[in-house]
């Protein structure tokens, strides 16, 4: 019993102790992190302005190929569609009507799956860019006082 209270206030002290010294080894002002100059921060502007222009023509050249896809696509459809009434006019037996719809159907599915192919061989959207962060302004020490003072 007494073996463990004396370990006990042991491990008590030198906890004590450890804990007293460790603030003298901190750091007690951080080292500053480097904001951006506002020259640099016109440099990045800059080249923002020129990387949304970019991002801004990928976008339009991606959706002018979309349009293309898009009117190719329909256009096979179409013909699909009147090759199918013209063939169907002519028909007179069942089995013909059977057997063109279902040709009608596997062209519209083969433009289907050549408009899907187009489109993934297109890619993702391009990923706009990010803004530069502005760089804050530093208020001078007593700008802050002027807050805690009653108003009039």
């Amino acid at each position: 019993m007494r073996r463990s209270h004396r370990q006990a206030t042991i491990a008590l002290s030198v906890a004590l102790f450890s804990l007293a010294l460790t603030p003298s080894h901190a750091d007690v002002t951080p080292a500053p992190t480097p904001s951006p100059t506002a020259t640099s921060f016109k440099a990045l502007q800059e080249q923002y302005k020129k990387d949304r222009e970019a991002f801004i023509q990928a976008v339009k050249n991606r959706e002018q190929r979309i349009r293309e896809i898009n009117s190719a696509f329909k256009a096979s459809v179409d013909k699909a569609t009147y090759e199918a009434k013209t063939l169907m006019a002519t028909a007179t037996t069942p089995d013909q009507k059977n057997a063109i719809s279902a040709q009608r159907r596997s062209a519209v599915a083969a433009a289907i799956v050549a408009r899907e192919s187009a489109v993934a061989a297109l890619g993702s959207l391009p990923t706009p860019p990010t803004e530069p962060v502005r760089p804050t302004k530093m208020a001078a020490p007593g700008m802050s006082d002027q807050k805690a003072k009653p108003k009039r």
